[in-house]
């Protein structure tokens, strides 16, 4: 039977922030690894998995609330380019900008980037059709398909908003309250030209860390009070796959909590509340912004209502410097980085760049290897001006300088 999966409300959003020439909301795994790779095996491995998991080969078909994910039946492309990329930020990475149409396709690739003595693989998917953890399944498949094992694949054609009301959760969110300055200050003007209207940055935090996450989050809260405010919250993206054994999907199967930091609150603070969550399924709760009208409405808006309802969003919020929240942090934890190797290629590390959430004021990644951690953030330009990289030096050196006095 050929693959089908209806359109979410929440997808729907993702693929309204789509235009001609760009897609905002898209996963980046970058696997970063020395070696030869064959061209060859690289691209059948990539036809093989995408076979086996049709969820990544999805083109948009219908429309309003008959919309649906359907089969394309056509491979998952492989791109190579050669480009002395140092996989640092978004700086000289115009491939990374290219789009992803839903209508027609692709809404994945990969991308082959042969630099000097390095290579890159970069897996690229539409948010709308996959999520990270559904392109970690795809990508952990190719690279199986190119040891010449079998593909694990997918088994499942369920959507997030199924999978959530089977959790038995149908409440919708608490309001968070007001919104939330950005935590590098007031917006500057700047001179876009055709650049992507946000930056990352990546920065390795060498050894081992426990509770990375709330120390991460701990130490943003302090920065942005150092700008003289006060509230402080982060959105926590969380699989939901754990709730289904043995379900495995490239489908958007995300939710999300909110988690507030206080002046005083410590890191056991921090994680007892995300417990506390997880154990209500929160991350199930229909999200507190759309309560201006009854959830399953919004499949039946157009598109370009939504789209020029979050266009004026954005300028609002990235005017005034107020935001829902603080910033979304991702916690990847320890990914497998042995396991995303093949013959001819060594794996080295393995992160996801923070996709552009256009309305989000600081985007935030933590993907553990066995050497560190990369953290990686993303903000528009108008709250950048050097902030970003001032705060990434402020979160990594008070991380350091709290390991070193613990262990003294």
């Amino acid at each position: 039977m050929t693959y089908t999966r209806p359109l979410s409300t929440i997808e729907r959003y993702y693929v309204s922030c789509d235009s001609k020439h760009h897609t905002p909301c898209v996963n980046q795994m970058v696997v970063e690894g020395t070696g030869e790779i064959d061209e060859k095996k690289i691209r059948n491995a990539v036809t093989k998995a995408s076979y086996a998991n049709p969820g990544s080969r999805v083109k948009l078909v219908g429309h309003l609330g008959f919309s649906r994910w359907v089969d394309s039946e056509h491979s998952t492309p492989l791109r190579v380019i050669h480009r002395n990329w140092d996989g640092r930020s978004n700086d000289d990475a115009d491939f990374l900008l290219y789009p992803l149409p839903t209508r027609t396709g692709p809404t994945s690739e990969v991308l082959l980037i042969i630099a000097e003595n390095k290579y890159f693989l970069i897996f690229r998917t539409h948010h709308g059709a996959m999520d990270g953890r559904g392109t970690l399944h795809f990508a952990n498949d190719v690279f199986r398909c190119m040891r010449g094992e079998d593909p694990i694949g997918e088994n499942s054609n369920i959507n997030d908003m199924q999978l959530a009301k089977s959790l038995n959760n149908h409440s919708a969110a608490t309001e968070l309250g007001p919104d939330v300055a950005a935590a590098t200050g007031d917006p500057i003007q700047t001179d876009e030209d055709n650049s992507s209207p946000s930056r990352w940055i990546r920065q390795t935090l060498p050894g081992k860390h426990r509770g990375l996450l709330a120390k991460v989050a701990i130490e943003i809260a302090r920065y942005t009070r150092l700008n003289g405010e006060n509230s402080v919250r982060f959105q926590i993206p969380v699989d939901m796959r754990p709730h289904k054994e043995g379900l495995n999907s490239t489908a958007n199967l995300t939710g999300g909590i909110v988690v507030k930091v206080d002046a005083n609150t410590a890191e056991s603070d921090w994680n007892n509340d995300i417990k506390l969550q997880l154990a209500e399924k929160k991350e199930a709760e229909i999200p507190s912004f759309f309560k201006i009208l009854p959830f399953h409405l919004l499949n039946w808006v157009p598109t370009s209502i939504i789209k020029s309802t979050t266009d004026n969003l954005v300028k609002k919020r990235r005017e005034n410097s107020v935001f829902r929240t603080t910033g979304i942090i991702s916690n990847l934890g320890l990914l497998k980085v042995d396991e995303l190797s093949g013959p001819g290629f060594t794996a080295t590390k393995c992160y996801f760049i923070p996709p552009e959430f256009e309305t989000t004021a600081l985007f935030v990644v933590l993907a553990g290897h066995s050497e560190g951690v990369e953290i990686m953030m993303r903000i528009p330009r108008q709250l950048d001006g050097g902030r970003m990289q001032e705060l990434m030096d402020f979160v990594i050196d008070n991380i350091e300088k709290s390991n070193a006095e613990s262990t003294s």
